[in-house]
């Protein structure tokens, strides 16, 4: 298996915990799925506990939730006979609309890729007034699914030494434009200080 480059972040107050190998095994031969190799790797190293993003790791739910999601989609006509692996599903009741919201995020493993784009399945506000929503599909940012954990590690634990490195042009074209700002605020405010006079 090739380098995956997850940042697992190891925070010893809120540990990764992965699945073995026949954990693995044990859990697409009960579920009756595939996974993607990328996912392999991270269910290794997170599938039991992931300190950013939790998956179903349930054998019966994750069948449940395959066959929940497969309905969605049929009733739209959206992705058929396409191959999917859905991965997680996220259930919350917003009270200010007095509804539950289901988010499903999933592989479309008809794709066959080794690092998968990870999609979402949700139902997204469609105007102004928060009053008419439509269920789609959309990418999550960055496509693939270990930019996404990458981002979401990044987003709860602060981006790393190396990454700090890697923006250091960033930062030194940053500084000029600054004192450059600086310089120009200084002569309008002396200018309205000339002008006052």
């Amino acid at each position: 298996m090739r380098n995956n480059n997850f940042r697992f972040v190891n925070n010893p107050e809120n540990q990764n915990e992965g699945l073995t190998n026949e954990e693995i095994d044990n859990l697409q031969e009960e579920s009756n799925l595939r996974f993607p190799k990328a996912y392999i790797s991270f269910l290794q190293k997170a599938g039991k506990k992931s300190n950013v993003f939790q998956v179903e790791t349930n054998a019966k739910e994750l069948r449940k939730i395959q066959d929940e999601l497969r309905l969605e989609l049929d009733k739209l006509n959206l992705l058929p006979n396409q191959n999917i692996l859905c991965i997680k599903k996220h259930e919350a009741f917003e009270e200010y609309f007095n509804s539950n919201f289901e988010t499903y995020y999933f592989f479309n493993l008809s794709e066959n890729k080794w690092n998968p784009t990870l999609y979402i399945f949700e139902e997204v506000c469609i105007n102004e007034g928060w009053n008419a929503f439509e269920k789609r599909i959309t990418k999550v940012k960055g496509n693939n699914f270990i930019v996404f954990i990458n981002e979401a590690a990044d987003k709860k634990y602060g981006i790393t030494i190396k990454q700090h490195f890697k923006n250091i042009p960033m930062y030194i074209i940053s500084i000029p434009i600054f004192i450059l700002l600086i310089i120009l605020l200084g002569i309008e405010a002396l200018k309205e200080k000339i002008l006052n006079k």
